[in-house]
């Protein structure tokens, strides 16, 4: 008797065991179908003739994703920078209609064809032109410095004609990234893009917004901070900080080109940016030539850069970089650069 009730006992864990095996293996495979994860990091060796140190080995990024589909219309997605310890985005969608589609969260500004690409994508190894890095990019103190191109907010998206055109309609704070807003204004941005064929994209933005800054005086009521070439800011107050660019991108399988006209207004200043980069695909096996002039004219002077390199893809999506650059800027030293950079992504 003993033995048939310890029999009966093991067969029902057994049972109960498996069942919680089926729920286990069950969890794990939908997580597998509806969570999508990918990264990637690049880094390299870089060498600067008129900056000190001159020369240095860098990380850039060290980037993890995770894309969660909750359902066929809806979807989660994060993004974060091992390097810096940063979040970069985090943001939520859902698709009403092809038409018609939500974000919230945190994400990149819907300004420019540019500011939309990957650093895995771009064909040079500097993070972004001088027309996106000064306009949206955040390498300046009036843009949301160090953002990234990304600030927190809503957009409003979608496809319309059979695809031939995309459009963004956003509101965002205007701080950048992982900042609370420092105004009550916010920065409203418009982005239409025309395909009028599978390798031709024309686009059109608009960000009308107000920033925020403090602009730092001495005791004698002077500006001493590198903004004081710039009119038009208030001491610790807003200031107008508009934005457009114009652009187009051909993408062809021997040959790839953009290029984009931009335009800025902060305070009485106003700013006018141009790039084109453009690569010969496949020049030798797996081997691109690219190319890149950029011009930018700010409040503290104009800049010229010219650069080229060559970029060899190794395994899909992964790759490694050789370049060099020249930077000529009013009023300062001619500056050659010599970059290098591998990229693995998966």
């Amino acid at each position: 008797m003993t033995t048939f009730l310890l029999a009966c006992i093991l067969n029902a864990f057994s049972q109960t065991s498996n069942k919680q095996q089926f729920s286990t293996n069950k969890l794990v495979n939908t997580l597998i179908e509806r969570i999508k994860l990918s990264g990637y990091a690049q880094g390299g060796f870089d060498y600067y003739d008129q900056s000190s140190p001159k020369d240095q080995f860098k990380i850039a990024r060290i980037i993890f994703m995770a894309d969660a589909r909750i359902d066929s219309r809806t979807n989660a997605f994060v993004m974060y920078d091992f390097k810096t310890s940063a979040l970069h985005e985090l943001w939520f969608n859902h698709k009403f209609h092809p038409a018609f589609s939500v974000k919230v969260g945190q994400f990149k500004t819907p300004f420019s064809i540019e500011n939309q690409l990957s650093p895995t994508v771009l064909e040079m190894i500097y993070p972004t032109s001088l027309a996106a890095g000064y306009m949206i990019g955040g390498s300046n103190n009036l843009m949301m410095k160090g953002s990234a191109g990304r600030d927190i907010g809503i957009d409003l998206h979608g496809s319309l004609l059979k695809g031939w055109l995309s459009y963004d309609i956003a509101l965002m704070n205007g701080a950048g990234r992982n900042k609370a807003d420092d105004n009550s204004q916010k920065d409203f941005v418009v982005r239409l893009g025309v395909h009028p064929a599978q390798w031709l994209t024309l686009s059109g933005s608009l960000l009308k917004g107000t920033g925020n800054i403090e602009v730092y005086r001495n005791e004698a009521g002077q500006i001493v901070s590198d903004l004081a070439g710039i009119s038009g800011l208030k001491h610790n107050g807003n200031y107008r900080r508009d934005r457009y660019a114009i652009g187009a991108e051909i993408k062809t399988r021997p040959v790839n080109l953009r290029t984009e006209y931009m335009s800025g207004k902060d305070g009485n200043e106003t700013s006018n940016a141009i790039y084109a980069t453009g690569s010969i695909n496949n020049i030798m096996k797996n081997i691109d030539l690219v190319a890149s002039y950029d011009y930018l004219d700010i409040w503290s002077g104009k800049t010229n850069r010219y650069s080229a390199g060559l970029q060899y893809w190794f395994y899909p999506r992964c790759r490694v970089q050789l370049g060099y650059g020249l930077s000529d800027t009013e009023g300062l030293h001619k500056e050659n650069c010599i970059l290098t950079q591998i990229q693995v992504r998966f």
